[in-house]
């Protein structure tokens, strides 16, 4: 990235996703309306569902076992059947094999009153193991036909086996929460897990040999702690679980995810080889509930759902057709969850980035072995010739007749020389071609020349001169990203209506040189070039899952798309101007509509130490195909109208005679500038300001974000010292700077 050309204006968005694409989802129909629905789980023939409810408006007001027809037209709650007592509290219905019985767990037996729900505990959301449910099988009019446990504590979550013969269930008969599984006649009890923790919500594979299920699985002394003393209330915090599978014997235990939060409600897909699932994993604030799919040997994570913040208990089909699952979308009033029935789609594998590509290219982009990839060095050399075989790979076209494009121009290397012509340089950019015969076409680019030893002296490290800038991040993570793309859309089923130009950039870091050249013939070549996707630095995202998208205000309908495509809880700071720090601005000043994908700076920004391990691959796969989606979003539109942007968006910049050193947080937080990098030996450095602080005060001057700082920045001379407020911790210090 070039930092002469950064000059961003951000507009932090905190809106709601809706209507957001969920591909492996059509026709969504909602099938309750109003109250508490939820764990809906079909008959063996697919035509009734079982579900849990609670809905005043219809006279229940606490957990009760329902059936709902799907044969039948479904129009309101009416349509509902109480197959439970109406009694005490129920949960976890299931079919039995002959499609006319039911089990589940209730408490009717030993209360007819409903127990009261948990109350939260320091702050903890909690669920209740209420010792009085018991096991019942009942028939489809509410008929107790046999009680199947009869033990003290805890027995409820039973499902059945696809082939009949088993029910799988957990109990705390043992002193903990466990799986058992028993006979369909209740008989022959075995225990199945014995890990210390939760293990619960099991179902079985479709051809009834494992079974897969959640578990909270305490580590250390303070977890054990905790668990084993709600255990004893009755108690689980439900906040921290993981899937797994095992044997239904128990045997060949393995644990699925490692994602952190909880991840629960698994289910098996059809194929037996992937698991969808419940997970806020990636939820960085607050309640947000999302289904993902992944493999059975845990790679291949994928999010299926993005609508509204609650989806939960998902159950395909038997014949894999349908998912059923509940949700939070379409409320009619606060807290209400439904149930929701969709075709299922298969998406085409090669329509997902994969982590293994990705860390391939960056890795080899990124080694020693190229030097840094200066422009005009056999770094950039040996790289444009990776580039080029992997785009021979993947049986693209070479961009009018070649793949390689080189270009001249002349560079100072004195950045106080404003005499002398500059010394004269070559570089090379790399272009392919993915002709789809359509009209339109959208270029989708990447800058791959870095820093080399530091010849041109862009480093932000002092000195430096002779050490190798690996640019890892900047920007091999970008380049990643494209070949990523270009495999994408060469190897998918579908043919898009768009044609790509697949663009990697030389001499960005000496202006943006090696885009200029493509931007001043694309338009000759491609009228209707609707669009230019730029990724530079995808490849640090942090802790909060901040990403900045520019050019959003380039085109009307940017904004939009960006925000209905957003990955689940991305924190995304949409910056209108389609000016800004890397190859797009040369696109944008032809009126191409572009748009810019950005993780932001770090502390190692342009120096030595932007390195391959210290890539986030996570983020990268998810940027990757967050652009996808958008991509294809731009693709299906009408008619993309270009829009010129303010580059300023109504804020003068000021002049400033000092400068503090640091690399600042873009985004508006609005309690200050966060510090994403200090320069060494600078003033911030030697007054003691470290990464991750927040300036709030330089002298009097109040700082709430990028402008404010840079206005307090120009009232300073050099020589002056002040004293700076910088809150670190959330704690409030104060530090002597002298610019």
């Amino acid at each position: 990235m070039n930092p002469a050309r950064f000059l961003p204006i951000v507009i932090l968005l905190s809106t709601l996703i809706s209507n957001a694409q969920e591909r492996n989802l059509k026709n969504i129909k909602k099938l309750t309306f109003g109250g508490d629905n939820a764990e809906a789980y079909f008959s063996p023939n697919g035509q009734m569902l079982t579900l849990q409810v609670t809905n005043p408006e219809i006279g229940t007001q606490c957990d009760q076992i329902y059936s709902l027809n799907l044969s039948q037209p479904i129009t309101d709650s009416k349509a509902l059947k109480l197959i439970s007592t109406g009694k005490g509290r129920t949960t976890c219905s299931y079919f039995m094999p002959d499609g006319k019985h039911i089990i589940y767990a209730s408490t009717h037996h030993k209360n007819e009153a409903c127990p009261a729900p948990p109350k939260p505990k320091d702050g903890k959301y909690l669920w209740a193991i209420y010792p009085e449910f018991d096991i019942f099988m009942a028939d489809l009019n509410a008929k107790i036909i046999k009680q199947l446990t009869d033990s003290p504590g805890y027995d409820a979550e039973a499902v059945v086996s696809p082939d009949g013969k088993k029910i799988a269930f957990t109990s705390v008969r043992s002193g903990d929460l466990e799986i058992y599984t028993m006979n369909i006649d209740g008989s022959n009890v075995k225990q199945i897990t014995s890990g210390l923790g939760y293990d619960g919500g099991c179902f079985f594979s479709h051809d009834s040999k494992k079974l897969v299920f959640r578990s909270s699985r305490p580590k250390t002394e303070a977890e054990i702690k905790e668990y084993k003393e709600l255990l004893a209330e009755n108690l689980v915090a439900p906040t921290s679980m993981e899937i797994y599978t095992c044997n239904v014997d128990g045997t060949d235990l393995k644990q699925i995810t490692n994602l952190g939060k909880a991840n629960w409600a698994p289910f098996f897909h059809s194929s037996d080889k992937k698991i969808i699932f419940s997970s806020n994993h990636h939820a960085t604030r607050g309640y947000d509930f999302q289904l993902y799919m992944i493999n059975t040997d845990g790679t291949g994570l994928k999010q299926i759902t993005y609508e509204s913040e609650f989806n939960a208990f998902p159950m395909f089909s038997p014949d894999g057709k349908k998912l059923v699952f509940s949700s939070n979308r379409q409320q009619s009033k606060p807290r209400e969850t439904n149930v929701f029935i969709a075709d299922w789609v298969e998406i085409d594998e090669n329509e997902y980035a994969k982590t293994n590509n990705l860390k391939k290219h960056i890795t080899y982009l990124a080694s020693d072995e190229l030097k840094g990839r200066l422009t005009g060095s056999k770094g950039e050399e040996l790289a444009a010739n990776y580039i080029v075989s992997e785009l021979k790979k993947l049986k693209l076209k070479p961009f009018n007749g070649k793949f390689l494009h080189p270009f001249t121009y002349s560079i100072r290397l004195n950045p106080h020389d404003t005499i002398s012509q500059g010394k004269l340089n070559k570089g090379t950019n790399v272009i392919a071609y993915l002709d789809n015969g359509a009209k339109k076409t959208i270029v989708i680019g990447a800058h791959y020349d870095h820093l080399g030893l530091n010849e041109h002296h862009h480093s932000t490290k002092m000195n430096s001169e002779g050490e190798i800038h690996n640019g890892a991040d900047d920007n091999a993570s970008g380049v990643a990203g494209v070949l990523e793309l270009a495999r994408m859309y060469s190897q998918n089923k579908s043919k898009e209506n768009v044609n790509f130009v697949f663009a990697l950039f030389s001499g960005e870091e000496d202006g943006l040189i090696g885009s200029k050249e493509l931007a001043k013939t694309i338009k000759e070549l491609y009228p209707n070039t609707i669009a230019m996707i730029n990724m530079d630095m995808i490849g640090r995202l942090d802790d909060k899952k901040s990403l900045i998208i520019s050019g959003v205000g380039t085109s009307p309908k940017f904004s939009d798309i960006i925000e209905k495509n957003k990955p689940a809880g991305f924190s995304v700071t949409q910056e209108m101007s389609g000016i800004g720090p890397s190859d797009h601005a040369s696109f944008y000043l032809k009126d191409i509509p572009v748009l810019f994908f950005f993780t932001g700076t770090h502390s190692d920004y342009h120096k030595p130490s932007d390195d391959e391990d210290k890539i986030n691959y996570y983020g990268v796969e998810n940027v990757v195909n967050y652009v996808f989606r958008s991509i294809n979003a731009i693709a299906d539109l009408d008619k993309v109208e270009f829009t010129k942007t303010k580059i300023t968006s109504d804020k003068k910049v000021p002049k400033y005679k000092v400068t503090l050193g640091i690399m600042p947080d873009y985004t508006d937080h609005g309690d200050g500038l966060h510090v994403d990098g200090v320069t060494e030996n600078r003033p911030a450095h030697t007054a003691g300001i470290l990464q991750g602080d927040i300036i709030t005060k330089i002298g009097d001057c109040v700082i709430k974000e990028v402008y404010s700082y840079m206005d307090c920045l120009s009232k300073l001379n050099s020589g002056d010292e002040k004293e700076v407020i910088i809150v670190r911790n959330e704690k409030e210090m104060k530090v002597m700077v002298k610019f």
